[in-house]
């Protein structure tokens, strides 16, 4: 079989093909022209952005015999044979990273070229080297043979030590443009024959994260079937999401549709359409949605706060989501708080600032149906448990959702939050869990109603759950430990009951003795 790939097939061989670096280019270019050459250079950079590729071309155009303006000219005995040379040296240091392999390569490094003017060593991912490599090859970059050149390159500068560093010329291979790649895509598939759609073309380009080899990695596996590659068939292939249905997601959002929305992220779901495509092209339309109502001053339902916290919040939830939580149950809860608080509000077409006012004036009250809870109906709840916890109330419950929880025919969100949460305290009545973090205990907090229904039918009993932080947590017990020696007692706070601050503030401090751990 004589097929290669498209990356390897088209892999630029001059400067002139060489996409998205043409401040690195020039300055190469410039370096042979002027014959300022440096003995070390460090190419870094994301993986597939041109690093090595750059390299084999710079390390053929120092021995051209004819030269062209910096560029090889692609004739001579040195072009023609680059890829056989025996004075261009490549090294994986990923796999040969050990002092023997430098110290060898310095061993060698003292002899001349064998046809050329320069022996030049091509070192990828450098930062791979261990500590006595490192030291071995430090030698060799403060005195160099004047016929040596160093290339070094990596994706992890951060991992290279500093004296190697110092010695090297730097140089920064930055994400190529979307529409670089898509032109050059378009080259390939033209002389490939390959069909394929423009909006096929740009999804790829967005998939690639500004690596070209990883674009022409894609097209490859695309262009298999031999049909024409559309949109639809780049989504179902490598399990994305166009931009048009993620702008029709937020469309749902702006018009409060959440039927629709619910509607959307359950097909998502069920596609298995990657978490982290779908989060980052959510983060782009809500910036780019962002800038236009700073640009136009347009009213829109959701403001510029809006979408600012939104984008906050989803790039947490990139960093931080549990691997033992559906990522979808995550990101559902994040864009639940975009729409009306609650449905009431929806159905009379209350004017905006109606609707403020109604917040503001049921700030205070606790609605066991609302998607929202604040503050205050999270201290009632801790408060209603620490009124008769036990710990046998405890252990109870702990047994029982250890033995259940995995048979409950519970879709979704519930379950998934149940099965990642700690139950740390327990009472007749109330429970309360523990999350790593206020993010994921606050989203957990707006399916309670779910929760309490699916814990009370699991107990056996009425059952009503809070979710807080562990570190809460801990604050909430010292709290605890602390009013305890005091005498304070808890009494009982109504869910349903309008508390004022100071009322709230005097009977969350109201304590009794009460087992906890």
């Amino acid at each position: 079989m004589n097929y290669k790939v498209l990356y390897r097939k088209y892999r630029p061989d001059d400067f002139e093909n060489i996409v998205g670096q043409d401040y690195i280019v020039k300055i190469l270019k410039n370096s042979i022209i002027n014959e300022n050459v440096s003995h070390a250079y460090i190419f870094s950079g994301p993986r597939g952005t041109g690093k090595t590729t750059t390299a084999k071309v710079f390390s053929k155009a120092l021995n051209c015999l004819e030269n062209k303006e910096g560029q090889p000219c692609g004739e001579c005995i040195f072009c023609k044979n680059a890829h056989e040379n025996p004075d261009i040296i490549e090294i994986d240091a990923a796999s040969n990273n050990g002092v023997e392999e430098i110290r060898n390569l310095i061993d060698n490094i003292k002899l001349t070229p064998t046809n050329g003017k320069y022996k030049v060593y091509i070192i990828d991912e450098v930062h791979m080297l261990t500590v006595s490599a490192f030291n071995a090859l430090l030698l060799t970059l403060e005195e160099p043979p004047k016929h040596a050149i160093f290339i070094l390159a990596t994706t992890n500068i951060e991992n290279v030590p500093i004296t190697i560093l110092s010695r090297c010329q730097r140089l920064d291979f930055k994400k190529i443009n979307i529409d670089d790649i898509i032109n050059r895509l378009k080259e390939i598939c033209l002389k490939e024959n390959i069909s394929i759609e423009n909006e096929a073309l740009r999804e790829i380009a967005y998939l690639s994260e500004g690596g070209l080899r990883d674009a022409l990695s894609l097209l490859d596996q695309l262009s298999k079937s031999k049909e024409p590659i559309t949109l639809d068939i780049v989504e179902k292939t490598i399990k994305t999401i166009s931009q048009k249905s993620l702008q029709d997601l937020i469309d749902t959002i702006e018009d409060d549709n959440i039927e629709k929305f619910l509607e959307l992220i359950n097909d998502y779901r069920i596609r298995a359409i990657d978490y982290k495509t779908l989060v980052k092209k959510l983060i782009d339309i809500s910036a780019k949605r962002a800038k236009n109502i700073k640009l136009t001053n347009n009213y829109q339902r959701l403001l510029f706060q809006d979408y600012k916290n939104l984008i906050l919040k989803l790039t947490e939830s990139l960093n931080k989501t549990n691997i033992n939580v559906d990522s979808y149950t995550i990101l559902e809860m994040i864009l639940l708080e975009l729409f009306s608080d609650n449905l009431t509000d929806k159905k009379d077409n209350f004017k905006l600032e109606d609707k403020n006012v109604k917040h503001e004036e049921n700030a205070c009250e606790t609605n066991l149906n609302s998607k929202t809870f604040d503050t205050k109906t999270i201290e009632i709840r801790i408060n209603n448990c620490f009124v008769n916890a036990q710990k046998v109330y405890l252990e109870t419950v702990r047994n029982k959702i250890a033995d259940k929880i995995n048979l409950l025919e519970i879709n979704g969100p519930a379950k998934a939050i149940l099965l990642d949460a700690n139950v740390v305290a327990a009472s007749d009545k109330y429970l309360i869990f523990t999350c790593e973090n206020d993010f994921i205990a606050n989203n957990a907090n707006l399916y309670l109603n779910d929760v309490d229904k699916e814990l009370t039918n699991l107990l056996d009993c009425e059952t009503y759950a809070i979710f807080i932080s562990t570190n809460q947590w801990n604050l909430e017990k010292q709290k605890y430990i602390n009013n305890l020696k005091n005498n304070y007692k808890y009494t009982f706070i109504p869910e349903n009951k309008t508390i004022v601050e100071d009322e709230l503030i005097k009977d969350v401090f109201d304590m009794s003795k009460i087992e906890i751990i």
